[in-house]
């Protein structure tokens, strides 16, 4: 019988061991393209990684820089780096060519969710303009804290409070460029005004103590324009109830899904992107 020789058995070893490497990498291979691929689906702007916008840490900085390389709008790119990070927020901002290869990607295997998901961050990022105080305020990332007026809900929005507690006095101006949707009483929100955007995004500002005029549904607003000033109106069903809450501007942000219902988003991130877009002086404002 003929034996077999020790190199024969080291250079099978060596195949099994190969092939098995072989085996894992493509399987590991599939499983991430799988995971990707499903990871962006049709009501994922619906899901808490995408409404709570933790676009934070060095994000801000990146994309900038990389807004001034590729000429892609913030919204854009960070709807390729939520994309390429399997629906999620990247610590770090992907290189152009890692977002290029992520565009090819979407484009190929899921067009409509990546079309739907980018539609959503270019709405809501690129139609920001100006920070909506004139003054210096504080302000934390409070999204859904829970809050009991009315029964237990989530927090969507954000308070942004002023130097000192005097209602009247802190000027409220529009994010962005819109029609008047709403204005008026409401128990919760006080005086409010709710203002559309461009491109369908609801910014809404509560607890005004007043007026910059008599707004109307289908007024045409301009970004900067004065809106009114913070008060502590809300949390009563009778007009003008005031005095239960610090003064301060609740803003919340709203997008629309494809059944046409708001979905709440986290404003602080955008909010402190607005940080470097303050205005001394209103556009369009009456006082």
């Amino acid at each position: 019988m003929k034996k077999k020789r020790p190199d024969d058995t080291i250079r099978k070893r060596i195949c099994f061991l190969f092939l098995a490497v072989l085996v894992l990498f493509v399987g590991m291979a599939i499983f991430h393209h799988e995971k990707r691929k499903y990871a962006l689906h049709d009501r994922v702007i619906e899901m808490e990684h995408f409404r709570s916008m933790q676009a934070g840490g060095s994000l801000q900085e990146e994309t900038a820089e990389l807004q001034k390389q590729s000429g892609l709008s913030k919204g854009k790119l960070l709807a390729l780096a939520f994309a390429g990070a399997q629906a999620s927020f990247p610590k770090k901002m992907p290189t152009i060519d890692e977002l290029q290869q992520t565009a090819k990607w979407m484009y190929r295997y899921r067009p409509k969710q990546y079309e739907m998901l980018e539609n959503a961050f270019c709405a809501v990022w690129d139609d920001l303009v100006c920070f909506p105080v004139k003054c210096r305020v504080s302000y934390e990332d409070s999204w859904m804290e829970e809050r009991t007026y009315g029964g237990k809900r989530g927090h969507e929005g954000t308070d942004l409070m002023p130097p000192e507690n005097e209602s009247g006095v802190y000027p409220v101006i529009s994010i962005s460029d819109g029609t008047v949707e709403s204005v008026g009483w409401l128990e919760k929100g006080g005086w409010r005004i709710g203002v559309r955007s461009i491109h369908d995004v609801y910014f809404y500002y509560a607890h005004l103590s007043s007026y910059a005029e008599e707004f109307q549904k289908g007024d045409v607003i301009k970004a900067g324009q004065l809106l009114g000033y913070m008060g502590d109106t809300g949390y009563g069903k009778q007009e003008g109830t005031s005095g239960q809450f610090p003064v301060h501007l609740h803003l919340g942000i709203y997008l629309r899904n494809e059944e046409f219902a708001e979905l709440a988003v986290n404003p602080y991130w955008f909010l402190r992107y607005l940080e470097n877009c303050r205005l001394t002086v209103s556009r369009g404002a009456s006082g």
